[in-house]
Parts: structure tokens; C-alpha cells; sequence
């Protein structure tokens, strides 16, 4: 039967259905109406932010492809002039980050299961930097901030931040053993 034609029988509204959850996302999406919500724009100085930002991640990958990835698997920073590893030096064993250029390096080539076997974090970083470049870039064209990506939720980049630790982690475990 149709609401027009209950509404004929009865001459009033028929009881909406009772579905928590639906009526929790219309009410949301509701108040985000009323009240104008929408992506809101960059300031100026988010976005000299932003090109700062995107700036460092470009460089960061052409670096990247400019660099020749060491064969050992570790030290390709001190091509940059930094020091090797202390931590490698003293103990001979890796530190949490070492081969992390050298698999973002390869993983700049296009290299990306020698990037994955080297350092699995390094590839992790690789992405991260790819993926934050292009948000960037679309952040700086369309004049939108990032600021409603990061304060989404305060659980949620909690939770990020766990990942990247136990992916860092274990990926360090998993240097140590191939050392």
C-alpha cells in the first residue's frame, strides 16, 4: 500500500519505521545542511604550507631517482653526507631505520619487491610520500585545507600512528633477521 493512500484511510501520516542507525545518518546529514558544511578552503597559510610540504616530497622522490641504491643493502645516506649507521657500527646489527633509503631509492626505480625484501618500512614510507604529494598537489589546485583529513578523529590517527609504529617495528625485526 502507498503513504498517499494510507494517508487517504486515515487522514494522517503513517508511523515511520524505527531504524536507529538510518535516522542517526539523516539526522547527521541534515544538521550538515542546515548548518552549510562543505570542504572548507585553505588559508593562505595553510596553503604556503601545503607547497612547502609538496615542495619537500617532490624532492624527497627525486632524490630519490637520483640516488643509486647501495648494493649492501644499507648506507645509501651517506651518500647525502650523513654519517653511517652508529647503532650498525658498534653492534653490528641494523638500526630501526636502517635500509630505509636504500628501499626508498629502489622503490623510486620502480623496484618495489627488491624495495619490499630490503626494508619493508622504506617501501611503507615510499607510498606515504607518493600518496602526500599528490594530496598536496590536489589540496593546492582545488584550494582546499587537509585540516578536516587530520582532525577527523583523534582515535583514528591514533590508530594510524600504532600502525606505522608496529609496521616499523616489525619491519626492523625483519632487517635484524636478514643481517
Amino acid at each position: 500500500m502507498r503513504i498517499a493512500d494510507l494517508k487517504k484511510r486515515s487522514g494522517t501520516n503513517p508511523a515511520p519505521v524505527s531504524l536507529p542507525a538510518f535516522e542517526s545518518a539523516i539526522r547527521n546529514s541534515q544538521s550538515a545542511i542546515e548548518e552549510g558544511r562543505t570542504w572548507p578552503r585553505a588559508s593562505t597559510a595553510e596553503k604556503a604550507a601545503q607547497g612547502i610540504l609538496a615542495a619537500v616530497m617532490a624532492a624527497s622522490l627525486a632524490a630519490g631517482l637520483l640516488l643509486t641504491a647501495s648494493p649492501t643493502g644499507t648506507g645509501t645516506h651517506t651518500v647525502l653526507g650523513l654519517p653511517p649507521c652508529g647503532m650498525l657500527v658498534v653492534t653490528g646489527h641494523p638500526c630501526p631505520t636502517c635500509g630505509v633509503t636504500t628501499s626508498f631509492v629502489l622503490a623510486a626505480h620502480g623496484r618495489f619487491y627488491e624495495a619490499m625484501v630490503n626494508q619493508p618500512f622504506g617501501l611503507v614510507v615510499f607510498f606515504v610520500v607518493a600518496a602526500g604529494l599528490i594530496c598536496s598537489v590536489w589540496a593546492l589546485a582545488t584550494g582546499r585545507s587537509w585540516l578536516p583529513l587530520l582532525t577527523v578523529s583523534r582515535n583514528r590517527v591514533l590508530a594510524l600512528g600504532l600502525i606505522l609504529t608496529v609496521l616499523g617495528l616489525v619491519s626492523w625485526a625483519y632487517k635484524w633477521s636478514t643481517m
